[in-house]
């Protein structure tokens, strides 16, 4: 054979922005200006296709299929993008996934590097619909064929994990509309240079809406994950004139869920006794995770995860090692809308500008 193709040599192009619609790629010129991104395990983004065929149909005088009625009838994009947890993927990741971002420089005067994005799901009532999409392009052989732009990307959901002393985890469902163009990509972007952020800095609070308490003492290490996806509606996600590709991304349903473990204390039941008659009052589920100083500081790369009136579900006790554990939980019943105010935030702190505009 003639030269065998390494992932290693292979590139994947991230951009920060979002298409001005589901049929108008992100330009190349902006590709150009995106992230080359490492990851975790390659992004083939393998179009898969689905086939009709007529292996059923009788009076054929044979029992096999014939070439004529073998067609191709959707062809679908769908991969996992795996990385470490750095803050501008992060951003990327989240600002997608959850449709509404706000970025504002939390100290312009002093520290003008530094950009704080709040990201939030979407209001379909305001803000439409339809999911933001973007253009990823990605290689997976040294050859022009095998070089491209996957077309109308979406992040169908999006998962945290923070291993015990280890880097901040996030990985994503990447849905395109099952289309590509190839070409190689002139001028790639350098590779990302990653602000990682480390799970043993992390904080874990729980309690007082608007002042929860930290128990970061409490919580098991690498017991704690969160996603969030919003139920894609797949079944909508064609028309009639589409052909074999899906036009459109509609938000489905929000579905958050954050899971973590905490120790049983010896001196104090309060855990048991408010799980089994549930205070008036809801709670509030913060994690912030503190990464290196931006420019003069205050400032820090940073992720912050907020669930403002949770009421978290306690299961059965059960056992880590030689210490008695409460598994909890906040999933979508146990996360409450009040008043105007946020579910669920996500905000991440770091020196981009903005992301999808």
């Amino acid at each position: 054979m003639g030269i065998p193709s390494r992932m290693q040599d292979r590139r994947l192009v991230l951009s920060k922005l979002k298409q001005a619609n589901y049929a108008t790629l992100v330009s190349d010129a902006n590709l150009i200006l995106g992230k080359g991104i490492p990851v975790n395990a390659p992004l083939f983004a393998h179009p898969q296709t689905t086939h009709r065929d007529n292996l059923a149909q009788s009076m054929k005088l044979h029992d096999f299929p014939t070439a004529d009625g073998h067609l191709i009838t959707e062809r679908n994009i769908q991969d996992e993008l795996s990385c470490d947890g750095d803050t501008w993927l992060l951003g990327w990741f989240f600002a997608l996934a959850m449709g509404k971002v706000t970025s504002v420089q939390p100290n312009a005067a002093g520290n003008p590097t530094a950009w704080r994005h709040t990201n939030k799901p979407q209001d379909p009532a305001t803000d439409g619909k339809d999911l933001p999409v973007t253009t990823i392009y990605r290689e997976w052989a040294d050859l022009a064929a095998a070089k491209g732009r996957i077309h109308s990307c979406h992040v169908a959901s999006v998962k945290l994990a923070f291993p015990p002393s280890g880097v901040v985890q996030v990985s994503g469902s990447i849905v395109g509309s099952g289309q590509e163009t190839t070409g190689a990509l002139a001028t790639p972007p350098a590779l990302l240079t990653q602000q990682l952020l480390q799970s043993n800095d992390m904080q874990f609070l729980r309690g007082t809406q608007g002042a929860p308490t930290d128990i970061s003492s409490r919580l098991v290490r690498g017991s704690l994950s969160f996603d969030f996806t919003w139920q894609f509606d797949q079944e909508n996600a064609r028309v009639p004139g589409g052909g074999l590709y899906m036009s459109r991304a509609w938000v489905g349903v929000p579905v958050l869920t954050m899971s973590w473990q905490e120790f049983v204390d010896d001196t104090d039941v309060t855990v048991h006794t408010n799980y089994l008659t549930p205070p008036a009052t809801r709670e509030e589920v913060k994690v912030i995770v503190n990464g290196a100083t931006i420019g003069a500081g205050p400032e820090k790369q940073s992720l912050e995860l907020r669930v403002l009136a949770a009421y978290p579900q306690i299961g059965g006790k059960s056992q880590a090692g030689d210490k008695t554990i409460y598994p909890f939980s906040v999933g979508r019943a146990e996360a409450f809308k009040e008043g105007a105010n946020d579910v669920c935030t996500v905000i991440v702190q770091n020196t981009e500008t903005s992301y999808l505009v």
